[in-house]
């Protein structure tokens, strides 16, 4: 006869089996990822602070290159991220990563942008050193942020598109204490985050430093993670340097099938 603290365990791992069932799809629903179906090499790089960088190059078109840097917690692997990289390639080589924190990349994300800015200068550093006559960079909420900042304090671009892009971050001081259950929440959605350090500089302030290049700033009819009032406060800083789409029923990062508009856009702006 089977004893009942058997069948209790019996039961216990099916419970906990179908439970990891649960979790693993609704993670891929709330972050769906996905490897390109096209060719792709896989390398590594290291910043100057010693993260390493989990780079992914996609070959494509003969117009130059173009960095796809993603949002924060999502990861190069973000399924729309991947889809806009593979139709990128039809005009460019395609360069994507994890900024650190995410992926394959190591190190943690510190809320702020100094780490972004490290790695994405790292990884700009390399794609102009393979000689490409024209690099471009789309970038979405954190990696759009990014993509601004390099442009405007350390260059190396000649067109950015900037996709749901705050610019300022978020005063999380009030939520201090839900931060470390916010972490485990994050740490389960893929993302590896490490206290807040609410200094240094964010788009606003270096918007007046903008490079005289094609920039495009994007944002979501429907966007609830920063206030439109914050960003035509940005561009009026920028003085006509931008130029400005909303997509109306876009949430955050969103284009709504505003896709090949975009790429269009920078293929429009790159030297024939």
């Amino acid at each position: 006869m089977r004893r009942p603290e058997n069948r209790v365990y019996v039961l216990l791992l099916l419970a906990l089996a179908i439970a990891a069932v649960v979790l693993k799809k609704t993670r891929h629903y709330l972050m769906p990822r996905r490897d390109p179906v096209l060719l792709f090499e896989e390398f590594y790089l290291q910043t100057v602070d010693g993260v390493s960088l989990q780079v992914r190059f996609m070959p494509g078109g003969d117009k130059g290159a173009v960095i796809v840097a993603h949002p924060a917690v999502t990861g190069q692997r973000y399924a729309p991220l991947v889809e806009m990289a593979e139709r990128l390639t039809e005009y460019y080589d395609v360069f994507t990563f994890d900024f650190r924190g995410h992926g394959g990349s190591g190190g943690r994300m510190v809320l702020n942008l100094e780490g972004p800015l490290e790695d994405l200068q790292t990884v700009v550093s390399m794609v102009c050193s393979r000689g490409y006559p024209w690099i471009g960079a789309v970038g979405f909420s954190l990696g759009g942020m990014g993509v601004f900042m390099q442009a405007a304090l350390s260059g190396g671009l000649d067109a950015v598109v900037s996709v749901g892009a705050p610019p300022l971050l978020p005063d999380i001081e009030p939520y201090r204490r839900l931060l470390p259950v916010w972490s485990l929440f994050l740490r389960f959605l893929g993302a590896r985050f490490k206290g807040i350090d609410p200094g240094g500089v964010q788009p606003m302030d270096v918007a007046d430093r903008f490079p005289d290049i094609p920039l495009l700033v994007v944002h979501g009819g429907n966007e609830a993670f920063y206030s439109r009032e914050d960003l035509e406060e940005m561009l009026e800083v920028l003085g006509g340097r931008a130029e400005f789409w909303v997509i109306d029923g876009a949430a955050h990062t969103e284009l709504a099938g505003r896709e090949q508009d975009l790429i269009n856009w920078l293929v429009n702006k790159t030297p024939q």
